[in-house]
């Protein structure tokens, strides 16, 4: 290829920022694309840069927009293989952006579970104040909280795990215990 091949955008020879204007990404996003293999640029042979086609700027919009569906990196490289072997992946990115949204469905749940768990830690710690931490606590507002799936507080099973362990082990009671930790 001649020099000017590589000097003139208008052929088709665009650089990473050219790309990355064209595509209203970040010249990093691009590089980021070329390193996973969604973008192949040829190298210009006198300098080594990277050259890029307006099939790139096509391909970085397009990968944008299948992101924005929730599509992973992996999804896209998947989809594009199918595209650069002259196959239609219509059905299959059905069927990934249904899965995604199955999954993302459950993400909702999960965070409303969680909005939830929130809401009430910060309701029962407007009740308590601001405990001191005790018997090797870390943070009594956290380790106090019930937890959703048994509704008890963590503190009475640290307590049972760490007598078990201590059985366990044959350790002597520590100063003031009766074969034990002490949790008052």
């Amino acid at each position: 290829m001649s020099k000017q091949f590589f000097e003139t955008p208008s052929l088709g020879a665009l650089r990473v920022a050219e790309v990355a204007r064209e595509s209203d990404v970040t010249p990093a996003t691009v590089r980021y694309y070329a390193r996973m293999k969604l973008l192949n640029p040829q190298r210009d042979p006198e300098n080594g840069y990277r050259c890029f086609s307006l099939d790139d700027v096509r391909r970085v919009e397009f990968i944008r927009q299948a992101q924005s569906l929730g599509l992973t990196i992996a999804d896209i490289k998947t989809i594009l293989a199918a595209v650069d072997d002259g196959d239609s992946p219509c059905q299959q990115v059905k069927s990934l952006v249904t899965e995604r949204l199955v999954h993302i469905q459950e993400q909702i749940v999960e965070l409303h579970a969680t909005e939830a768990r929130i809401s009430d830690a910060i309701a029962s710690w407007r009740k308590v104040g601001s405990p001191t931490p005790r018997d090797g606590e870390f943070c009594p507002l956290i380790e106090r909280v019930e937890v959703a799936n048994c509704r008890e507080p963590a503190a009475p099973r640290r307590q049972a795990r760490r007598k078990l362990l201590h059985e366990a082990c044959h350790c002597p009671p520590q100063d003031g215990e009766t074969g034990g930790f002490s949790f008052a």
